[in-house]
């Protein structure tokens, strides 16, 4: 286990645990990408690991690469919110394994409250961007790994989430932001009990929605990071006039 002590010697960490993702692999996948998956699995280490932030411990997970050093970094941000869309194995599999097995080290946290953490997740509030913030301070303390080469990609909150931090650091060299919401003051369309969903969340105040809302601070986002942005036409979820929006006052810009 090639990274368990380093990971287990950082300072915010305070457990580590390797898991083994062979038995969550779904039975309904065929077996040539059975094979595929188990092929990249022998090729990572996937780790369970708890760290502090402030005073609340929090719960990541991390897939690493068994080979290669100054390993380029990926931040995985989950959607969903509370343990609605929680990181699971089979979402490792999905979202972080394939990216691990072509050598990035991928990380990523649950939100506060969310698998046992302390907290609790206010869909972008503080202690949500600090959760995130902190996995740059776990991975620029792994030897193998360069955080100075570091992509985030989210979908749906994780791509609010993804927003929010291109709007605070300037260290994420690459992003993609899909199926995002991008406007919480206008909620025109928006799925029935959004707003409620919102007001549970973090109280539903306009200063709270403007800074949920990336639409209305365009601006703000650094011109020297690539951005992709997917949405998909069908999403009931994120109405796809949140992606449609964004894009066009990207565009207006020049924005690359």
């Amino acid at each position: 286990m090639k990274h368990f002590s380093p990971l287990e010697n950082i300072k915010c960490i305070t457990k580590v645990e390797k898991i083994d993702l062979k038995k969550s692999i779904s039975p309904h996948f065929s077996s040539e990408f059975k094979k595929k998956i188990i092929g990249q699995l022998k090729t990572v280490e996937v780790y369970k690991i708890v760290y502090r932030v402030k005073k609340l411990s929090i719960v990541g997970y991390i897939v690493l690469p068994k080979v290669g050093d100054d390993l380029p970094c990926l931040l995985h941000l989950r959607g969903g919110s509370g343990d609605f869309g929680m990181i699971t194995p089979k979402g490792i599999i999905g979202n972080m394994l394939p990216y691990a097995a072509e050598g990035y080290a991928v990380i990523t946290t649950q939100y506060p409250g969310v698998d046992g953490g302390d907290g609790a997740d206010s869909f972008g509030g503080e202690d949500d961007l600090l959760c995130i913030k902190k996995l740059r301070d776990i991975l620029k303390a792994l030897p193998s790994v360069d955080e100075k080469v570091l992509g985030v990609k989210g979908h749906s909150r994780g791509g609010l989430m993804g927003y929010m931090l291109l709007r605070e650091v300037r260290w994420v060299k690459a992003a993609m932001c899909s199926a995002a919401p991008t406007d919480q003051v206008d909620r025109t369309g928006d799925r029935a009990g959004w707003k409620d969903h919102q007001k549970r969340m973090w109280g539903g105040d306009r200063a709270g929605a403007l800074k949920r809302s990336p639409i209305r601070w365009v601006d703000e986002l650094p011109r020297k990071v690539p951005l992709l942005i997917m949405q998909g036409s069908a999403d009931w979820r994120v109405l796809p006039r949140h992606s449609f929006a964004m894009v066009h006052e990207l565009q207006k810009r020049n924005h690359p």
